[in-house]
C-alpha cells in the first residue's frame, strides 16, 4: 500500500489574478522508505469542502480543469491550483482519481475482490485567516469509512490525525489499516457466519458481559480507536458495555489523545453505543514486572491487541513478559476473572521478527487461530499482513 503525504501544511496565496492553493506532496510506503514508481502515471484529485450560504458543507473539485500526475522517479510533487473567488475552503482531500486505486473504505482494503493495488489519500484543514496572521493546521488526517453489509446503516467514519512529512513517527502503518478493515469485516458484515477466525469473532461479538480490550504500542491510535468505532456500531441500540484502553510510551500520548477526542466528537449525537476509550502510558520494561498504571489495573482484559510491534528485536522479550503479566493480572481479578487472549497483527518486514513467536512459545503461549491477509502493492510484489490469536496454557 502507498500513502499520499503532505510534506507541509497547505497554503493559500492571493495575488492580482486570484487566489491559489499550494501543496507539496509525496507518495510513499508506510515507512517512507520507497516512493511510488508506477508503470503508468497516477492522476490525483484535490477536492475541497466549503460552507455554502445556507451553511451546508459542499464539495468542490479543484482539479476539474487539470489533474496533477505522479510519475515514476518522482520524489516530490508541487501543486498550484486556482480557488474560485469568495470560496472559503474548510478542508481538502487529496486522493487517486481512479476509484479502483483509492482507499476510501474498509472494503477497499479487506476483502478486496479484484486484488487491485491501493493508495490511501490524505485530508487537511485549511488555514484560518490571511497572510502572516493565518493560523495553519499542525496535522493532516486519514479518513476511512467503516463499511457495513447493511446499506441502510448509518455512515460510520474513522478519522485519525497524523503529522505532516514522511517520517515513520506519528503515522499510520499498513498493519493498522489492514487490521481495522479485517475487524470491520468480522463484526459489521452480517452476510455470513463463516468467519476465518471464529474464536476472535466470538470474543468481539460477546454480549453476556462487559468487553474489555487493551492495546499495546498504539501509536497514533488507529487500531484501538477503529475497534471502538466498529464495536460501537456493531452493538448499536444495545446496553453492551465496551471499554478500550490504548497504551504506549509517554511521547505517543499527545497524538493518541487528540485522536480519541476526535473520535468522541464524532460519536456525540449518534445512535451507536458510545464506548469508554482512553489512553495510559505503559513502558514494557515496567510492564514485564507487572508494574501497571491505575487504568490497566482497574479491570481484567478479555483481549490484548498488538499491531506492528514486533519489528524491533530489542523490545521483544519485554513485550512477551508484559503480555504474560497482563494474563496473570486478568486471571486473578476478583470480580470477573478471564482467560485473556492476544490478537497480534504484523506485516513481516525482516526475519528477526520470528523471535517473537519462539519467545511466546517458551512463555506458554500458543497460536489458536491465524489468517494471512493480502496487501497488493502497485507495480511491485504483493505483500501480506498476518493476524494471530494467542491463548495461554
Amino acid at each position: 500500500m502507498h500513502y499520499i503525504r503532505l510534506l507541509r501544511a497547505p497554503a493559500v496565496v492571493r495575488g492580482r489574478s486570484g487566489q491559489w492553493l499550494k501543496l507539496v506532496v509525496t507518495i510513499t510506503t508506510d515507512l517512507g522508505d520507497a516512493y511510488l514508481s508506477p508503470e503508468t502515471q497516477v492522476e490525483l484529485s484535490v477536492v475541497g469542502a466549503y460552507h455554502d450560504k445556507k451553511g451546508f458543507l459542499r464539495p468542490y473539485d479543484l482539479t476539474q480543469a487539470t489533474n496533477p500526475r505522479w510519475r515514476a522517479g518522482m520524489r516530490v510533487l508541487k501543486v498550484d491550483l486556482p480557488i474560485p473567488p469568495r470560496m472559503p475552503l474548510k478542508t481538502i482531500q487529496i486522493r487517486a482519481t481512479n476509484r479502483r486505486l483509492a482507499v476510501l473504505g474498509t472494503t477497499d482494503v479487506y476483502p478486496r475482490p479484484d486484488g487491485q493495488a491501493l493508495i490511501m489519500g490524505v485530508y487537511a484543514d485549511m488555514p484560518v485567516g490571511e497572510g502572516e496572521d493565518a493560523i495553519k493546521t499542525e496535522v493532516c488526517f486519514r479518513s476511512l469509512r467503516l463499511v457495513a453489509s447493511d446499506p441502510d446503516a448509518p455512515v460510520n467514519v474513522l478519522q485519525v490525525e497524523e503529522d505532516f512529512g514522511d517520517s515513520i513517527a506519528r503515522h499510520i502503518w499498513d498493519g493498522g489499516v489492514v487490521t481495522v478493515s479485517y475487524i470491520a469485516d468480522l463484526c459489521l458484515d452480517a452476510t455470513s457466519d463463516e468467519k476465518s477466525m471464529p474464536v476472535l469473532s466470538g470474543i468481539l461479538r460477546q454480549r453476556d458481559r462487559p468487553l474489555n480490550i487493551l492495546e499495546l504500542g498504539c501509536g497514533v491510535g488507529i487500531v484501538g480507536i477503529g475497534i471502538s468505532r466498529i464495536l460501537g456500531a456493531a452493538f448499536a441500540g444495545s446496553d453492551k458495555i465496551l471499554n478500550v484502553l490504548m497504551t504506549d510510551l509517554q511521547d505517543a500520548e499527545g497524538r493518541a489523545r487528540a485522536n480519541v477526542a476526535r473520535c468522541l466528537a464524532q460519536e456525540r449525537g449518534s445512535e451507536e453505543t458510545v464506548p469508554s476509550i482512553d489512553f495510559e502510558s505503559l513502558d514494557w520494561e515496567e510492564g514485564k514486572d507487572g508494574k501497571f498504571g491505575e487504568k490497566v489495573q482497574a479491570r481484567p482484559w478479555d483481549l490484548v491487541v498488538v499491531s506492528e510491534c514486533t519489528y524491533n528485536p530489542d523490545t521483544l522479550l519485554a513485550l512477551v513478559q508484559t503480555l504474560s503479566a497482563l494474563h496473570t493480572h486478568s486471571a486473578r481479578n476478583s470480580e470477573f476473572p478471564c482467560d485473556m487472549k492476544i490478537v497480534l497483527s504484523t506485516k513481516p518486514r525482516h526475519s528477526s521478527e520470528r523471535q517473537f513467536f519462539d519467545m511466546m512459545l517458551k512463555d506458554g503461549w500458543a497460536v489458536c487461530e491465524k489468517d494471512v491477509l493480502p496487501l497488493p502493492v502497485l507495480d511491485d510484489e504483493a505483500q501480506s499482513v498476518e493476524v494471530y490469536l494467542f491463548t495461554k496454557g
